[in-house]
């Protein structure tokens, strides 16, 4: 298996992140891949981009350095009920693709109850098209109650290479929820998570563990440009 899209990614936009817009275009490229989602954080995060950023994206080329640009956002799940990051009239206009994430400093972790009522929040939010590293073990929930549900809400889930490297436990978490998204057949996006154009596409570790698990291909939204646009396709975006 492989991507052909990685579809989280960061800018220097985001403090964190240490690549241009072009950069990380062409770190895609030299990944070999045929798509890249830009996704700052946003605006609740303290080092997050401001709504005008993301009110602004479709300024973005849709071809950059041979590369598809996908205009996108990491949400960040706000305490204490789930709401994301208030991005006013126009902020999310040109958005196409978000996650919604779990992050320390805009929900500080508490229980696996609480966690599980924010998470359905998410899937009830129509803004939110998957869920972001969900398998952060600071994050417990009831995994088979949200995963079980995100067909009917029209979310797909995030595998998240970098979290099996950075956050510690997300391996077993994250090869939990991918035989959940097996079991109920839920689509997945395999990322990188990238702050720098060097590790773009990098996502070996997560398909090596979705190998493991004998994922079915098809159900990986980014594993091949016929799977890639009709997912956005169905949601009214040309990308090719």
């Amino acid at each position: 298996m492989k991507i052909v899209a990685d579809l989280h990614t960061h800018t220097s936009v985001s403090d964190h992140a240490y690549s241009s817009l072009r950069e990380m275009a062409q770190g895609a490229r030299r990944a070999g891949l045929v798509a890249i989602g830009i996704t700052n954080h946003g605006p609740a995060m303290e080092d997050g981009a401001h709504q005008w950023h993301f009110a602004n994206l479709d300024i973005i080329p849709r071809q950059m350095e041979g590369v598809t640009v996908i205009r996108g956002v990491e949400l960040n799940i706000c305490a204490p009920d789930g709401h994301v990051d208030e991005m006013g009239g126009r902020g999310m206009h040109a958005v196409e693709f978000a996650l919604a994430s779990f992050h320390d400093d805009c929900y500080p972790p508490a229980t696996r109850a609480k966690h599980t009522e924010a998470l359905e929040a998410v899937l009830h939010n129509p803004q939110v098209n998957a869920l972001g590293h969900p398998g952060n073990n600071k994050f417990p929930f009831d995994m088979e109650y949200i995963i079980s549900r995100c067909n009917e809400y029209g979310k797909i889930v995030e595998i998240n290479n970098n979290s099996l490297h950075i956050r510690p436990g997300s391996r077993e978490n994250c090869a939990e929820i991918a035989r959940l998204c097996k079991k109920y057949e839920v689509p997945v996006v395999v990322n990188s998570d990238s702050h720098i154009e060097f590790t773009v596409g990098r996502v070996d570790g997560a398909l090596a563990m979705l190998e493991e698990i004998d994922f079915p291909e098809e159900l990986v939204i980014n594993s091949s440009v016929e799977r890639l646009n009709a997912y956005f396709t169905g949601r009214g975006i040309h990308l090719f």
